[in-house]
C-alpha cells in the first residue's frame, strides 16, 4: 500500500511510553484535573487550616458565625437574667431552694461534656450549646438577683466595653498571645482554691475585693488569649467551641466586676 498520500507520519508509541516514564519519576503519574501541589487545593477543602490560614471569606463567614451565637448567648442570658430580677419573690425562693441554682451549676457541666461528646454532630451540639447557655443563664441571673439594679447595669456596661476593646486590640496586634496560656491557667487554679477555702472560712471585704480584682484581670487575659487562639489554632470548623470559650469569659468577667461594684459600696 503506498504512503504517498500522508503528509505526517503517525506519532510513535515508543515516544508517548518515555513521556509517560518521565512522568512517573520521583512519584506517581497525575490524574487529570488533580492539582499539581497543596498550595492548589482550595483553602476550605484542606484538612486541619485554620482560621487565620484560610480565605478572606472563610474567615469573615468564621467570624460571623461566632460572634453571632456569642450575641445570641449573652442576650439569652440577659433575658433570663432580667426576669429573674423582676420577680419579686426571687430572692425568696433562691433561698429556700439553693438546690436549684447547684443543680443548674451540674447541668452546665453535663451539657458541656455532650457539646465535647457531640462537637461535630449538627445540630446535636448547637442542642448541647444551647442548654448549657440556659444553665449558665440561671446561674448568672440567680447571682446577680441579689444586687441592686444600678450595679448589675454599670458591671454589663463595663464588660461589654472591655470586652470590644480587647477583642479589637487583640485582632490589630501582631503579639503571640498564646504565651498567655500557662500563666492564665496557673492564675486560675490559684483563684479556684481561693474560692473554695472562702466557703468554708470567709475572707474579709477587703481581701475579696482584691481576689475579686485578680479575677477579673485574668478574664481580661483569657479574653486576649481565646480570641488569638480561635483565629490562629481553630479551624473554621469549630465555631461551636469559639463561641463557648469567648462567653465563658465574657460570664465570669461581668461576676467578677459585679462583685469588685458591690464590695466597694
Amino acid at each position: 500500500m503506498s504512503t504517498a498520500r500522508y503528509t505526517q507520519l503517525p506519532p510513535s508509541y515508543d515516544d508517548g511510553a518515555a513521556n509517560n516514564s518521565a512522568a512517573e519519576i520521583g512519584g506517581a503519574a497525575l490524574r487529570p484535573g488533580q492539582p499539581e501541589n497543596s498550595d492548589d487545593i482550595p483553602d476550605d477543602f484542606k484538612y486541619g487550616v485554620t482560621v487565620g490560614q484560610s480565605e478572606i471569606s472563610i474567615r469573615h463567614d468564621f467570624i460571623r458565625k461566632v460572634y453571632t451565637i456569642l450575641t445570641v448567648q449573652l442576650l439569652a442570658t440577659t433575658a433570663v437574667g432580667a426576669y429573674l430580677r423582676h420577680i419579686d419573690a426571687t430572692s425568696g425562693f433562691l433561698l429556700q431552694h439553693v438546690w436549684t441554682v447547684y443543680a443548674a451549676m451540674a447541668g452546665t457541666f453535663v451539657s458541656m461534656f455532650g457539646l465535647w461528646w457531640k462537637r461535630d454532630s449538627h445540630p446535636t451540639n448547637v442542642v448541647f450549646l444551647s442548654t448549657f447557655t440556659f444553665f449558665e443563664a440561671y446561674v448568672v441571673g440567680a447571682a446577680s438577683a441579689f444586687y441592686s439594679s444600678t450595679v448589675v447595669l454599670q458591671a454589663l456596661a463595663i464588660t461589654l466595653g472591655l470586652f470590644i476593646v480587647l477583642t479589637l486590640f487583640t485582632m490589630q496586634s501582631r503579639y503571640d498571645f498564646s504565651n498567655l496560656g500557662p500563666i492564665l491557667f496557673f492564675a486560675l487554679c490559684a483563684i479556684i482554691m481561693v474560692g473554695l477555702v472562702q466557703i468554708f472560712l470567709p475572707f474579709n471585704k477587703t481581701f475579696d475585693l482584691i481576689i475579686a480584682a485578680v479575677t477579673a484581670v485574668v478574664f481580661c487575659g483569657y479574653i486576649m488569649y481565646d480570641t488569638y487562639m480561635i483565629m490562629n489554632h481553630f479551624t473554621p470548623d469549630d465555631y461551636i467551641f469559639a463561641s463557648l470559650a469567648l462567653y465563658l469569659d465574657v460570664i465570669n468577667l461581668f461576676l467578677a466586676i459585679l462583685r469588685i461594684l458591690s464590695d466597694r459600696d
